[in-house]
């Protein structure tokens, strides 16, 4: 009897780790969409910020006439 009640245990015990194991698998899906999610923004602020710095160059200009 001791062994069965024993193996209901662990049978339990296991199931309870595969819920665990699923919720961590669940968070780590949102986890990775949202870390591409700010990648993506990052990428298309980095475009934006590059355009804005063309700016004219500044100071005297010696040629060679």
């Amino acid at each position: 009897m001791r062994i069965f009640t024993r193996i209901k245990h662990i049978l339990n015990n296991h199931s309870e780790l595969n819920l665990e194991i699923e919720k961590i698998k669940k968070k780590l899906n949102n986890h990775d969409k949202n870390l591409e999610i700010v990648f993506k923004y990052l990428d298309e602020l980095i475009g934006k910020h590059s355009d804005q710095n063309q700016f004219p160059e500044i100071g005297f200009k010696v040629g060679k006439d």
